[in-house]
């Protein structure tokens, strides 16, 4: 299968752009280290769309991208810094003031992934390069503080930590935060359901084509 086939999807799913290979689905189920691709469809199929049925379940969120993997390959100053989380930040559908939070993966270093949580209305945030952005779209930032939750699962594998970050913002979308629960143990079966998720999405496009 070449390339340009192998994708499973390229372009809209259930309202949102995604671009999913098949390769992606392999390295999910055989524990595999992750591409952003996962965590922009996860975030997409799993918590957007059924935040549009059950809107009582969920904050109020918002999602940046990977806006900090960029950053951390590509800005070089101040300016290509603002020009970038200009970008970022046009992506959302409100302005960044209307949300209970932000959600923004975080590409740390070569190989890692974190996530970054901007809480809006409780005034804390984890990166320091924000302030400044922020401070340029009317939210007053200079005292707000820094939070790492704990306790906080931590992967065993070195391959999770997309899985992980999806598995965050899930928690954290769904209100669902008494001690995160999940854990290393659960990667496998994480995994699978990832996985099992995103082939039925598939099948049901091709229903639908």
């Amino acid at each position: 299968m070449s390339p340009g086939n192998d994708l499973m999807f390229n372009g809209t799913l259930e309202g949102y752009e995604n671009f999913l290979s098949f390769k992606d689905i392999r390295d999910l189920l055989f524990a595999r280290e992750s591409e952003s691709v996962i965590i922009d469809c996860y975030i997409n199929t799993c918590l957007f769309h059924p935040r549009k049925e059950k809107p009582d379940i969920f904050l109020n969120f918002g999602y940046l991208g990977a806006a900090l993997k960029g950053y951390v390959q590509s800005c070089r100053d101040d300016k290509s810094m603002k020009q970038h989380f200009d970008y970022s930040f046009r992506k959302l559908d409100r302005a960044p003031t209307e949300f209970d939070l932000l959600f923004s993966p975080m590409h740390v270093g070569t190989n890692h992934w974190a996530l970054l949580v901007i809480h809006i209305k409780e005034k804390e945030f984890h990166v320091e390069e924000l302030k400044r952005y922020m401070k340029g779209n009317h939210i007053h930032s200079e005292n707000w503080s820094l939070r790492y939750p704990d306790p906080c699962p931590q992967q065993g594998s070195g391959d999770d930590c997309a899985i992980f970050t999806c598995k965050y913002m899930e928690c954290l979308a769904r209100r669902d935060i008494q001690d995160f629960p999940f854990s290393q143990d659960d990667m496998p079966n994480v995994r699978a359901k990832f996985a099992l998720h995103f082939i039925k999405a598939y099948i049901n496009v091709q229903k639908r084509s």
